[in-house]
């Protein structure tokens, strides 16, 4: 193993043990939690034998391993983006509606005066 190798290794081991422990504390395991874990895992096996990625980027039509990781990172990070912008728009939306209904409910009544009480 290289030095990258090395310390690529110690980082990716250090996010599984997080993700392990803390789907261990919460004592429930989702979908999220399995497929955080096993991005890592993947990632692990791919660092320590480069030549796979090569090999399922030549299956599938690309050139090299670093093209279709290149490849995977861009559309990942798309859809990321417009995953959050869509959240970021939902709670503009939801603290207007919510803005809205507490001014709403809340505004005074105009008080009416002595004058206005005669008549």
């Amino acid at each position: 193993m290289n030095l990258f190798q090395w310390v690529a290794i110690t980082f990716i081991a250090a996010s599984l043990m997080v993700e392990i422990i803390r789907a261990v504390r919460s004592k429930r395991m989702n979908w999220a939690k399995s497929f955080r874990i096993s991005i890592w895992i993947a990632a692990a096996i791919c660092v320590l034998n480069p030549g796979i990625v090569t090999r399922l980027a030549h299956t599938i039509g690309i050139g090299r391993g670093a093209d279709i990781l290149i490849y995977v990172v861009t559309l990942t990070f798309i859809a990321t983006t417009f995953y959050f912008y869509s959240r970021y728009m939902r709670l503009q939306r939801q603290i207007t509606d919510l803005t809205r209904y507490l001014a709403i409910h809340e505004a005074k009544q105009p008080e009416t005066s002595l004058a206005d009480r005669d008549h």
